[in-house]
């Protein structure tokens, strides 16, 4: 019953994966395919969640940008300063 679950919701079976390997030249039984299984989806379920939380880490860390109304987090920390009437230096 677990198997046709899996297959339903578009998980491969440890049949599929016993197939898989063997036809690379590797035989295993139906118990050790679905072991096999299991670890490369906790690798992948790992590997994404890692994935994720450096993107979360990176967009925190992020630069504050003032937005289009001046205004950064409601601190004015990064008001501009009016320069008055500078003239170009070249």
């Amino acid at each position: 019953m677990r198997n046709e679950d899996e297959n339903e919701r578009g998980k491969m079976t440890a049949e599929q994966a016993m197939k898989m390997l063997k036809d690379e030249n590797v035989d295993v039984t139906l118990e050790q395919a679905g072991k096999v299984l299991d670890f490369v989806r906790l690798l992948a379920k790992v590997t994404v969640l890692n994935y994720l939380k450096r993107k979360r880490d990176e967009k925190d860390s992020g630069f504050i940008f003032e937005s289009e109304y001046r205004r950064a987090g409601g601190k004015g920390l990064l008001a501009k300063k009016s320069r008055g009437n500078a003239k170009k230096v070249l």
